[in-house]
């Protein structure tokens, strides 16, 4: 089945969650080697490169605010002649940031158009899931993992190119600030933060590799998920979701020098019911040494984070 077909069924077929295998058709297929020269049609090939950059906005927006993807990172491309099936498969790494460099085997292509679809991972140096090309689906997802898709289609090969690969995050960044809410209150320093997490399955979420969506899950799993801590922020990047409730945070904090920390639970409201592919939820939470609650909730630009999930820009204040 060619993906142009599948995307066409993509709707209907969606509900089902089951479908039917197909049968791959390689008809021009790169191996280890650098793919240079001539295919086997005779038509000349040309050199592709690409850049790789991320949109920080939500990706519902897809607006054009971006960052070069980092230093470090692993992408796998798939490249697929328009209407019809795949051409290639090929890991890339970021030696430099914002540069892809072929792990094995330079791209080249006949004249023509193609369509493009990436998947990497923005919070470590690893490998993306593998997409299955036959129904686009990428699945057994996890939280804590800043997945990134990029669709660009129809681009027009004539001659040596450099393609630009934009990035959208699909999974949901959950990001709580704690401050004291008290002039007798000082927040020494945040010892530990656990918050809910989305129950995940081997088929849900799940990625469609042909238009860089993830799907949203509908249930919380009875372990919470630890936080990552710098200063006073608290984040956690978590698979989309739709609730009709809350996620639970529990912290605990040193008080006014205390030898032991304070421990405190509280309710984290989802804005709209939902935690959205692609967006960032921050909270501020406001501490006393015997109450704590809510003060903001809002929705912004997704905040970058490392493999250890230190934010990388900006810092919050």
């Amino acid at each position: 089945m060619n993906k142009s077909l599948f995307k066409a069924l993509f709707v209907a077929i969606i509900g089902m969650m089951c479908l039917q295998s197909c049968v791959k058709n390689y008809y021009y297929e790169h191996g280890s080697d650098s793919c240079s020269g001539n295919d086997n049609t005779g038509k000349k090939e040309y050199a592709v490169k690409f850049n790789a950059a991320i949109n920080k906005i939500a990706s519902v927006s897809r607006a054009s605010v971006t960052t070069p993807l980092q230093k470090n990172r692993y992408v796998t491309l798939y490249t697929f002649q328009s209407l019809a099936d795949e051409i290639s498969e090929i890991n890339y790494t970021t030696n430099e940031s914002g540069i892809l460099s072929p792990v094995q085997g330079e791209l080249s292509l006949p004249e023509g158009t193609y369509d493009f679809y990436a998947l990497s991972i923005g919070n470590a140096p690893s490998y993306p899931p593998t997409a299955n090309v036959d129904n686009g689906f990428t699945t057994a997802l996890s939280n804590g993992i800043d997945y990134l898709t990029c669709v660009n289609e129809n681009v027009v090969i004539n001659g040596p190119a450099t393609v630009d690969l934009v990035f959208n995050h699909v999974s949901s960044q959950v990001m709580v600030i704690i401050k004291s809410n008290s002039s007798t209150t000082v927040i020494d320093s945040i010892y530990s933060a656990t918050i809910s997490q989305p129950e995940t399955t081997a088929t849900a979420p799940f990625i469609d590799l042909y238009t860089g969506y993830m799907s949203s899950v509908r249930a919380l799993s009875a372990t919470p998920i630890s936080m990552a801590i710098t200063d006073s922020l608290c984040q956690q990047i978590l698979v989309p979701l739709k609730l009709q409730g809350n996620l639970t945070m529990e912290f605990a904090v040193y008080v006014n020098g205390a030898s032991k920390p304070m421990s405190y639970e509280i309710a984290i409201p989802l804005v709209n019911g939902a935690l959205e592919s692609g967006s960032s939820y921050e909270y501020l939470v406001l501490v006393t040494e015997d109450d704590v609650n809510i003060a903001t909730a809002s929705v912004n630009p997704w905040t970058e984070v490392n493999e250890t999930g230190t934010p990388l820009y900006p810092t919050p204040q």
